[in-house]
């Protein structure tokens, strides 16, 4: 078969999902105030054999009509109960749709021989690349399987309307239905395209790369941006910023290619390690209640950004807000990290929400004296919860302004910095849905030491990007010391990271005498050991700094000497 260049257009011209579904009902059970059902559906042909989707239905127990949405998880994570039982508890019913295939149990999606590639554990180069056409590609399948999806939820005679939630690949997914799916709505979670440019930092110095011909056939038929024109439902766009696993800094690109006449919202996430803020379901459930149970919800509109200098000389970010709306909180967040997307240290200036004037708020941008360039967004938090914000600005600096700032040795202190510069370390593991933090005490939190002193804590420990910026990195030869306080007798635990994956680290102990004032602890860069017993010759180049007490230890005014 030639090579053949498909678009969003071509590649489903002919796709038929009109073919009989053909259900049957595996099991149920009913468990939590829910009828939860094991199904299976036909979806389309492929070589003389259907795809025999599995799924599993779960209905509010009692109800006899109610909305729903179809829930597509991540690849290769399974379905998450704690998720799916939150919008039931809400008066949702639940269709959560296998697409990923063979798992190692009995209840999986199966494929017919000639798409095993369709299969998640072996979809090798039918992933990541168009060849010899988009229809040859994992993708092509898991949309099918999800069109067929749809129309199983559409045949459902208790079902009043529709929707969908794609987490990260499952986001993907959503973006190829979008524009034929009877969904009334979609929620796309960490996922919107630029799979093809995995590796090129959108803000890095340097040439544009040049993609080779199959590259285009992949971007074209394929990556979920080249779809965004073509979406025709209501779309929430969540992102998680410092996320290894999905390009946040060009989301907001996908976001502007989205038909203007759609109605449309998006939200970063911050100061979450990578996952999304359980405070982001707020604005979940705004979406559902407005385009699924018909009520009328204020939503929105994108927030405008600029930067610029004052009259005073200062350099200022001013956003513009939807006057439709009244504000409750708003703001920037910043780095002055380019690269290493992963690794920002996002600074939060708040607003007064009653300076704002004609919908346009004007924030200070205090950048680093020897800052070239920054980042910068806004947000807005409004009176109903529902927050927004803006994209990511890029901010090059051409002159000295006058509320910039010299070099700091203090990388973190509760009195000045609140918390910004330390945020609650998140590992997946404690996740719900690998997306969503699971809001088990996971934040950083602020809490009172000796004295009445302020210190920073967080159950999975605390962790700071800090010390990569430029302002705050660890000079040459530096030490670092700290201050930590605990009401009973503790270690703290303190790990540098220099890899992107912060896996391999080295690490160092310090006892914390329970009660009494508060106790400084001092560290050289050789007090640290890697796994494999390495010391640790410098701080200079460090990712991130994680502290973990072996109880609630409280840290602050951490310091480079």
């Amino acid at each position: 078969m030639a090579n053949t260049f498909l678009t969003p257009v071509t590649l489903w011209k002919d796709f038929d999902d009109s073919l009989p579904l053909e259900e049957e009902t595996l099991s149920e059970r009913r468990e939590k105030g829910a009828v939860i059902r094991e199904v299976r559906f036909l979806g389309r042909e492929a070589g003389g054999d259907r795809v025999k989707i599995y799924a599993q239905y779960v209905l509010p127990e009692g109800e006899e009509r109610f909305p729903a949405v179809m829930i597509l998880f991540e690849a290769g994570c399974p379905f998450d109960e704690a998720f799916v039982g939150r919008f039931v508890a809400r008066g949702y019913g639940v269709l959560c749709v296998d697409y990923c295939g063979e798992n190692g149990t009995q209840a999986h999606t199966v494929y017919p021989s000639c798409i095993d590639y369709a299969n998640y554990v072996r979809a090798g180069g039918h992933l990541d690349r168009a060849e010899p056409s988009a229809r040859e590609t994992s993708w092509y399948e898991w949309a099918g399987v999800a069109r067929y999806a749809a129309k199983f939820l559409s045949t459902r005679g208790e079902v009043t309307r529709f929707g969908a939630i794609g987490l990260r690949t499952g986001g993907e997914v959503l973006f190829k239905i979008a524009p034929y799916a009877p969904i009334s709505c979609m929620i796309s979670v960490c996922a919107a395209g630029w799979l093809a440019y995995r590796g090129l930092e959108k803000f890095a110095d340097g040439e544009q790369k040049v993609f080779d011909e199959e590259h285009h056939r992949f971007i074209a038929g394929i990556d979920s941006q080249s779809y965004a024109p073509y979406v025709r439902c209501p779309v929430l766009l969540l992102s998680a910023v410092n996320d290894k696993k999905h390009d946040y800094d060009r989301v907001y690109d996908t976001f502007q290619q989205i038909n203007p006449e759609v109605q449309k919202a998006f939200l970063y996430s911050s100061h979450g390690n990578g996952l999304i803020g359980m405070h982001s379901l707020a604005d979940v459930d705004l979406f559902l209640d407005k385009y699924l149970k018909e009520r009328s919800v204020f939503l929105s509109g994108p927030i405008g950004l600029s930067v610029e200098e004052d009259a005073e000389g200062n350099l200022v970010a001013r956003a513009t807000f939807d006057a439709e709306g009244e504000l409750h909180e708003c703001g920037i967040f910043y780095t002055e990290r380019i690269t290493g997307s992963h690794a920002r240290d996002w600074t939060r200036v708040m607003g007064n929400p009653a300076s704002v004037r004609e919908s346009v708020g004007t924030f200070p941008l205090e950048l680093y004296e020897k800052s070239s360039r920054a980042l910068v967004y806004a947000f807005a938090n409004y009176s109903n919860n529902f927050s927004v914000t803006s994209k990511i600005q890029e901010v090059v600096v051409r002159k000295p302004y006058k509320n910039m700032c010299v070099k700091s040795r203090i990388v973190y202190s509760s009195e000045r910095d609140s918390l910004n510069g330390v945020s609650g370390f998140r590992r997946r593991a404690r996740s719900v849905a690998d997306c969503f933090a699971d809001g088990r005490g996971v934040d950083a939190k602020l809490l009172p030491g000796y004295g009445g002193i302020m210190g920073a804590t967080a159950e999975a420990g605390l962790v700071s990007y800090r010390v990569n910026e430029p302002r705050y990195s660890a000079p040459e030869g530096a030490s670092l010391r700290l201050d930590a306080y605990c009401g009973q007798d503790a270690s703290l635990k303190v790990t540098f990271y220099f890899d992107d994956d912060e896996e391999n680290g080295y690490s160092a102990e310090a006892r914390v005498a329970g009660g009494g004032k508060w106790k400084s602890i001092l560290f050289d860069a050789s007090d640290f050991k890697s796994a494999n017993g390495a010391h640790l010759e410098s701080f200079v180049g460090a990712l991130s700094v994680v502290f973990v007490g072996s109880a609630e230890v409280l840290v602050n005014n951490i310091v480079w000497i």
